[in-house]
């Protein structure tokens, strides 16, 4: 049985195409830019594109449309980050302020703080770290042991001394060993 042209044969998955029916050109997803060259769209139709000049090369191709540019990245680097936070600072509006990043015994922690109270901020900074160095310790003796054993003498104010005085019950007459015995407890005394 002999099989019509349109019909397929066996091993064909369809019927043979004409040369009309290969033709491409009039197919709205399809545009000719030069003899022999298109360019096909897989989705909506194309509209418009330029033909490339007689007198130009076949061998060029059309220029890809320009991508936006992306802001670089900036490299991070010391200085960098020295410069970011100092423009935080100036940009907080505050007094004072500090951003600390610290290691105590491998682990690293950070802190950030600005005021324009300087003994909240002093405060802040001394507590942190003082909670940093010794998580049972009370805080307030950590501070003392720190400044006990700093290279740096404190002076204090008389007016803690007289608050000191004033919170036992001593007297001018008595001695300062009875002032030891009155603030030499345990846990220490506070100024």
């Amino acid at each position: 049985m002999a099989k019509g042209d349109d019909e397929p044969i066996d091993g064909d998955d369809g019927p043979i195409l004409s040369p009309d029916e290969l033709d491409i050109t009039d197919d709205e997803h399809v545009a000719e830019i030069d003899d022999g060259r298109y360019v096909v769209s897989p989705g909506d139709p194309i509209g418009d594109v330029p033909s490339v000049d007689e007198g130009s090369s076949t061998e060029s191709s059309p220029e890809p449309a320009p991508e936006p540019a992306a802001e670089p990245t900036p490299e991070l680097t010391e200085e960098a980050v020295h410069e970011f936070l100092a423009t935080r600072f100036d940009d907080s509006g505050s007094r004072y302020g500090f951003d600390i990043t610290a290691t105590f015994d491998g682990a690293t922690r950070q802190r950030q703080m600005v005021s324009n109270d300087v003994v909240t901020i002093f405060e802040s900074l001394v507590l942190w770290y003082a909670q940093q160095i010794d998580g049972k310790t009370p805080v307030e003796e950590v501070l003392g042991i720190l400044l006990m054993e700093a290279n740096v003498p404190v002076r204090y104010p008389p007016s803690s001394l007289r608050r000191l005085l004033e919170s036992t019950e001593l007297s001018p007459d008595d001695s300062i060993a009875d002032l030891i015995a009155a603030v030499g407890d345990e846990d220490g005394f506070r100024i």
